[in-house]
């Protein structure tokens, strides 16, 4: 029951445009960036309601670029499962198996073209063998035609598997506009093997190992 409402009210937030979610202010910070212990799904006026997402990891995304290491965001995981996640190689296939909500934040340290972020996105989920179908390829569109990510602020993905068997996915912009579709049940998995998966690069595989290390 808890999650058809939150299907709801995420379809009525996606119209006015209220935040997706509400995050609690944590005691500890990465690169500037609050960590955030506990993420809350709001309802249509933007207002946080019981559903909520702990905070399984965050960390550092780093590329080099020329030989030089630029830092690019901070990102941080929720989910509702946190007690089942396994901070070992079966990372993703725990997170996908036994969450219902799942969300990443990315707090941009760097501005960069909606165009390259889409494209980092493809690099890493290729990267792990998976085919970018029409709904990879619908999702990564989707970003691409979103707000160019600005430093000082923040993108959000949001994924809830519905009562169908499938996945209502949500991306919430630097400038708080969203965009959603539903997806298959293997999308959840498809997205988060860009962090969690095989990483495409020495920046994500550091990523990753901060990733599965608890923060609070």
């Amino acid at each position: 029951m808890k999650l058809m409402i939150a299907t709801a009210l995420l379809a009525l937030s996606t119209i006015s445009q209220a935040a997706l979610l509400t995050y609690d202010q944590g005691t500890l910070q990465l690169e500037g960036v609050n960590l955030s212990p506990v993420a809350k799904i709001n309802d249509e006026k933007g207002e946080p309601t019981d559903l909520k997402m702990d905070l399984l990891g965050a960390g550092l995304r780093a590329k080099t670029v020329l030989f030089v290491s630029a830092k690019v965001y901070v990102a941080q995981l929720f989910s509702d499962s946190k007690a089942s996640f396994s901070r070992d190689a079966n990372a993703l296939n725990s997170l996908t198996a036994n969450s219902k909500m799942v969300a990443m934040k990315l707090s941009l340290l760097r501005s960069l073209p909606a165009s390259q972020l889409a494209v980092s996105f493809r690099e890493a989920i290729e990267a792990n063998g998976i085919q970018i179908d029409a709904e990879l390829s619908q999702l990564l569109k989707l970003i691409e035609t979103s707000a160019d990510a600005a430093s000082g602020k923040s993108v959000t993905m949001l994924m809830i598997k519905n009562q169908q068997g499938g996945t209502n996915i949500y991306y919430e912009d630097v400038n708080g506009v969203q965009k959603s579709f539903v997806g298959s049940a293997d999308l959840v998995k498809k997205v988060m093997a860009i962090w969690l998966g095989k990483p495409a690069d020495a920046g994500l595989s550091e990523l990753k190992n901060q990733l599965l290390k608890s923060v609070y």
